[in-house]
């Protein structure tokens, strides 16, 4: 049987999750649908040591509704742990914590959110959007997307791929030993960094080598510094939305930094188990950091990797060898194929990704009470703060206040920036 619901969501990871919050309080009806089993975030690469670079405040719901019952404070109250997480006196969370706090979230909203449910095609038949589920159709008149990331390698390594040679978002790192192995891990943002610590301590064994290698100048720090966070804001998002594409390309790139670097405390961590690690304990595991190397060629000789390396501070060549090599090599976000079934009218720029408006609807032929959203689809439109977690409670607003037509969360008392771009 046909199910009529004003807004079907497709992925339930926490943008989607964010916007089920949001909605809550307001008449709708609504479901999101995910072909996972639970919820779960990034859990292949959730370390103990993994720290979220956002406030613990900047949660599903409190930038836009402080009082809604699924906050991350309302989180602590209710499982006793108010108190004791004050005393820790920090003002980040874990990521492992933020993902019990999401979890903790969806079983709340259970009857919004529908696990085991793929939906495999969407199409648009004239008044509502039609999308196939497990032996079920729903009808909607608005949907939005949120699937999420797809991990990214590089061309050389993708007929390399195995359980030797891998990206980090992958199940071979939960099964991984290292005992006696050479590993390289390529790539030095965030997950290179965490991934190459662990291997140091032995999460996976005791490897005989362990090496990072990056693009990167060095292992380079998150910009935390005031200014920069105001590229984190509603009002900066509103700027830059309307700035012209060629000039957006040129800044989000400039910005790299602001969203892409390390953990500055995590780095100072690391540095000092290297010291303690190399000049006071006397272990003599072999590690090594490699900056400014750009991957271009992959061999397999039985099972083991020989991999040339592009050196951009010598400007030569240099040959890595390894047994397990590991790509952390980042995520593209990639349009999914169930919307196939209406791709024609939809609209996408040059590169293939959607065109959406300062609202976060993607342009498409169809009428305008029916509407497409797009959750992280939109750096190259509303930028850096777009696949972050940090604005994401005021998109859910924007979201909810346009499929409603009306001011229903306050989102345009915003003071101004110090920074005056205009």
């Amino acid at each position: 049987m046909d199910k009529q619901l004003d807004l079907a969501g497709v992925g339930i990871g926490p943008f989607n999750l964010s916007l089920a919050a949001i909605l809550d309080k307001t008449a709708l009806d609504y479901k999101f649908f995910d072909q996972k089993s639970s919820f779960d975030w990034h859990s292949e690469i959730l370390f103990s040591d993994s720290d979220m670079q956002t406030s613990y405040l900047k949660d599903l719901v409190t930038p836009v509704d402080p009082t809604s019952r699924y906050s991350f404070l309302n989180y602590l109250v209710e499982n006793g742990l108010f108190h004791v997480f004050m005393n820790t006196g920090r003002s980040n969370v874990t990521r492992k914590e933020f993902e019990q706090y999401c979890q903790w979230t969806s079983t709340k909203l259970e009857k919004r959110l529908q696990f085991d449910s793929p939906i495999t095609a969407v199409d648009y038949d004239g008044k509502s959007f039609v999308l196939q589920a497990k032996n079920v159709t729903y009808k909607a008149k608005n949907i939005c997307i949120g699937t999420g990331l797809t991990p990214r390698v590089p061309e050389c390594t993708i007929e390399h791929l195995s359980k030797t040679f891998f990206h980090a978002k992958s199940p071979e790192l939960k099964n991984l030993n290292l005992e006696g192995k050479d590993v390289l891990v390529i790539g030095g943002g965030q997950t290179g960094v965490e991934i190459f610590r662990n291997a140091l301590n032995n999460k996976w064994s005791r490897p005989k080598s362990i090496k990072l290698v990056t693009g990167r100048m060095g292992l380079l720090p998150l910009d935390e510094s005031p200014f920069t966070n105001e590229y984190f804001s509603p009002a900066y998002v509103e700027n830059f939305f309307d700035v012209s594409l060629n000039t957006k390309e040129g800044i989000v790139k400039a910005q790299k930094y602001a969203s892409d670097g390390n953990t500055p405390h995590y780095l100072e961590g690391l540095y000092q188990e290297l010291y303690q690690r190399r000049f006071v304990q006397g272990d003599n595991l072999d590690f090594e950091i490699c900056p400014s190397r750009r991957l271009s060629k992959v061999e397999n000789m039985n099972g083991r990797y020989r991999m040339v390396m592009e050196n951009h501070f010598t400007n030569g060549m240099d040959e890595f060898q390894a047994d397990i090599v590991i790509l952390c090599t980042g995520f593209d976000v990639s349009v999914p194929k169930m919307i196939e079934p209406m791709r024609t009218k939809i609209m996408f720029d040059e590169n293939g990704r959607f065109q959406l408006n300062k609202d976060f609807t993607v342009k498409w032929e169809g009428p305008k009470e029916n509407k497409i959203f797009a959750l992280n689809f939109s750096r190259h439109m509303h930028g850096i703060s777009e696949p972050q977690t940090s604005l994401m409670a005021w998109r859910s607003a924007v979201v909810t206040n346009t499929i409603l037509n009306e001011n229903f969360y306050q989102i345009n008392n915003q003071v101004r920036n110090f920074m005056n771009y205009r």
